[in-house]
């Protein structure tokens, strides 16, 4: 996935498309085109490799198979609400995404470049929401609100699709958009990203059409859809805030998050950082309590050791990553079928399933031989017996030889392998490391695989 040239392959094709929509319409004077002819010509001049283009690359990255082309506005399992009294009961992960600090924008520079520019911003936040499976409720000025989740989905993944959607939006924002910005003169200065999320239960959330006659829209109510705003309201610049309820719903470990803090100033001007644990202002209840609703600031250089992001992206982030292109690491589930691979931290696994860690290194490569691997195991949540949760627990030492072989390998691989065996047994997110020596001593591959549990 090359990410330094994503935006601006992206923006290329945005302003493409607008090239083509000015040269058709100068001459249809003649023509008389329905709306709904001239969409679809849109379509086919601009071709679904063009509207997709970000779709592919981040959906295979991830192990998603096709594209999600889901139109902005009501989400797909509420269709039937239009034009109905009809009230639902249905979860959501909400997101809202702000672009901060594009308004200046407008002072610095013609206002047809800010627009392109803009407007393939924008555009990015969609296709990366819909790359994750995620439905783009409504656009609202520089802000997205996106809705992840439906019946066919589980609740776990839809919060495991939101989550990478805003830790792949903040990749792309430092990788691509900002380098981008730079290489073609426009002020990067105060641009980012701030994002909001959380996640509301059957019984916290009521969809239904809000308004009346044209003038309408299916949308969700509940506290957890307010909160998600208020957190992208609360968040700093390029940083996303989790809500209580998405906290709780996965057990999400602290160790991926951390509490707020804010910088305040005593009387003598001296400066001091508090920390914000709750959402402001601390609403009361209908006893006229304060709710004391949890937010926490997602970790992002943290989440870099599990994400299945490029390695190459995490290891420039989180140099706690060391990266051998002579070393593999992989996770395999394992069934009646035989295994499939997990893609780290990107969906949620069953209880009770056999995994199987694969550790490779390549026998013709210049590693010294032979290496010495450990596995580390760290499981999270309050489903973690003997208060176990967080704490590191060790394997037994492996050895990769040139002679190294396993269960799985067939002929005479140019491979060396080792595996170790777990089970998926505790609700969270839980981590297994992988850490290779070479004969000398020497760490040659440090990486992580996050293992996702309903």
């Amino acid at each position: 996935m090359d990410f330094e040239n994503l935006f601006d392959k992206f923006y290329k094709e945005a302003n493409s498309r607008s090239e083509i929509k000015k040269s058709r319409f100068k001459g249809e004077s003649s023509i008389v085109v329905g709306a709904e002819s001239r969409d679809s010509y849109e379509l086919v001049l601009q071709g679904p490799q063009s509207e997709f283009i970000l779709q592919e690359v981040i959906r295979k990255q991830f192990g998603k198979s096709g594209y999600n082309s889901t139109p902005i506005g009501t989400h797909p399992d509420f269709i039937h609400l239009e034009s109905s009294d009809e009230l639902v009961k249905q979860y959501s992960c909400t997101m809202f995404v702000d672009i901060k600090g594009s308004t200046r924008l407008s002072l610095l520079y013609d206002l047809e470049q800010v627009f392109l520019f803009k407007n393939a911003v924008i555009q990015t936040c969609v296709e990366v929401v819909r790359a994750f499976d995620g439905c783009v409720h409504r656009l609202m000025g520089d802000a997205v609100m996106s809705f992840f989740g439906s019946k066919e989905k589980s609740k776990e993944d839809a919060i495991a699709d939101a989550v990478n959607c805003a830790a792949t939006l903040r990749v792309i924002l430092e990788k691509s958009i900002k380098p981008w910005m730079s290489a073609n003169q426009f002020d990067d200065k105060d641009f980012g990203f701030r994002v909001g999320l959380d996640f509301g239960n059957d019984d916290q959330v009521l969809w239904g059409n809000f308004g009346y006659s044209t003038v309408a829209e299916v949308s969700a109510t509940g506290l957890p859809i307010d909160m998600a705003s208020k957190l992208q309201g609360l968040a700093s610049k390029n940083q996303t805030m989790l809500g209580q309820g998405l906290l709780e719903h996965i057990e999400w470990p602290d160790y991926y998050s951390k509490e707020k803090e804010q910088v305040r100033k005593n009387e003598d001007g001296t400066e001091f950082t508090v920390k914000v644990p709750y959402v402001k202002p601390n609403i009361t209840c209908s006893e006229g309590k304060p709710i004391n609703y949890r937010m926490k600031e997602f970790d992002f250089k943290k989440f870099m050791e599990v994400s299945a992001l490029p390695d190459k992206v995490r290891s420039e982030i989180n140099n706690n990553i060391r990266l051998n292109p002579a070393i593999r690491f992989d996770c395999y589930v394992i069934d009646d079928d035989g295994r499939k691979k997990y893609i780290s931290a990107s969906r949620y696994l069953e209880k009770d399933l056999s995994l199987v860690f694969e550790v490779s290194a390549n026998k013709n490569s210049r590693l010294l031989f032979p290496l010495q691997v450990k596995f580390t195991k760290t499981n999270h949540g309050q489903f973690v017996p003997d208060n176990k949760s967080g704490i590191p627990l060790p394997s037994k030492p492996y050895t990769l030889s040139k002679k190294s072989s396993n269960q799985f390998s067939q002929g005479n691989s140019p491979y060396s392998t080792v595996s170790h065996l777990e089970s998926t047994s505790y609700r969270g997110l839980h981590t297994m490391k992988c850490e290779v020596k070479d004969k000398n001593g020497n760490t040659v591959f440090t990486d992580w695989i996050g293992v996702m549990i309903k």
